[in-house]
């Protein structure tokens, strides 16, 4: 299966795929809807969405399990609800989200190739990834107790499927993974998970060979109407312009790299192998012990400015008090932004 990242396209928009090699249409594709499937967008909707109609930019392509898990499925009004009756009418299925717990923490089976895969979800409630409550649809939440759990259970139900993982998380354009969250992609790897892979920063992140397994910090955007959202303000640097997707292959991890040009174009550029010698994205610090990369990431981080860093995922006092600041700092930043005060979507 293949694995990319960021889709929001807005109504009357076509995002064009050129030059893509005819074997991927073939191949079940996993992207992350970064907005809600809404059928009437408020006018000068301070958010994200996908048209009904997000999926004739996709045409020819074989889309599978789609990734919902996210900070901006929240921005429309019962957006989850009305995902969820979009894909189930046309027999697609939604990961990471959902109406009701169940469906929210449900892993999703789908097989390619060779292999059957099984597809579990999470979004970081840090960056306004709402969980799941009784009563209420909302996110798979990403927490160290609970993704152990259900990664431990799906390992067990499923014992001949590769176990993938998908979280939404970290700050945006920090191409750069928390240490917490290096420390537990690992930890999910050393139990058996196939691999673990990011969503959120809007960048291309870096891709670490665990155990000969694979660990992606972050896909960046794939198909992202330009200028068409937050009322018209959002458009992203050219650091966002190169984007990944991920193949699970039979035999080893593909890379599919592609260029995205304003306002609609997405083409192809080049592939490589996971295994290759002169792999593009692999990090200066793969193989680092979690002190070694605490002290490397302190020194290359690219979001400073009042972010916290998050150290190790057990613990669970000191993250919390990360989080209020993290959230408050956040509500500060969308007033400034909404009145003008701050340009959007900064990025190095």
């Amino acid at each position: 299966m293949i694995i990319a990242g960021d889709v929001a396209i807005a109504h009357d928009d076509l995002i064009k795929f050129d030059g893509f090699p005819e074997r991927v249409y073939q191949i079940p594709w996993c992207v992350n809807l970064e907005g809600a499937i809404s059928p009437h967008p408020a006018p000068r909707m301070w958010g994200t969405y996908n048209s009904p109609d997000w999926i004739e930019s996709f045409e020819g392509f074989k889309i599978g399990p789609v990734f919902t898990a996210n900070n901006h499925i929240h921005d429309t009004l019962d957006g989850i609800s009305l995902t969820y009756s979009w894909l189930s009418e046309r027999g697609l299925a939604m990961v990471g989200a959902g109406i009701n717990s169940e469906l929210a923490t449900r892993a999703e089976n789908i097989s390619s190739g060779e292999f059957d895969y099984s597809v579990l979800g999470f979004g970081w409630p840090v960056i306004g990834c709402s969980p799941v409550k009784t009563g209420r649809p909302g996110i798979n939440s990403f927490e160290t107790k609970s993704v152990r759990s259900q990664a431990r259970r799906q390992l067990s139900d499923a014992s001949n499927h590769r176990v993938i993982i998908l979280i939404h998380a970290n700050y945006e354009f920090e191409k750069y993974p928390q240490p917490a969250h290096r420390k537990l992609a690992m930890e999910l790897i050393d139990m058996g998970v196939y691999s673990v892979i990011f969503h959120h920063p809007h960048v291309v992140g870096p891709i670490e060979r665990y155990r000969d397994r694979l660990i992606a910090y972050s896909l960046g955007n794939w198909a992202f109407s330009y200028g068409r959202f937050f009322d018209g303000k959002l458009k992203f640097p050219e650091s966002s312009f190169h984007q990944i997707a991920v193949e699970l292959g039979d035999s080893e991890p593909v890379i599919h790299h592609a260029n995205f040009s304003p306002p609609s174009n997405v083409t192809y550029d080049f592939s490589e192998r996971f295994s290759s010698r002169d792999f593009t994205l692999r990090p200066e610090f793969e193989g680092y012990s979690h002190k070694e990369y605490i002290n490397w990431f302190r020194k290359n981080r690219i979001k400073r400015k009042g972010l916290p860093v998050y150290k190790d995922p057990d613990a669970h006092f000191g993250n919390a008090i990360r989080d209020q600041w993290v959230r408050c700092r956040q509500v500060i930043i969308d007033l400034a932004a909404k009145s003008g005060l701050k340009k959007m979507r900064n990025a190095k």
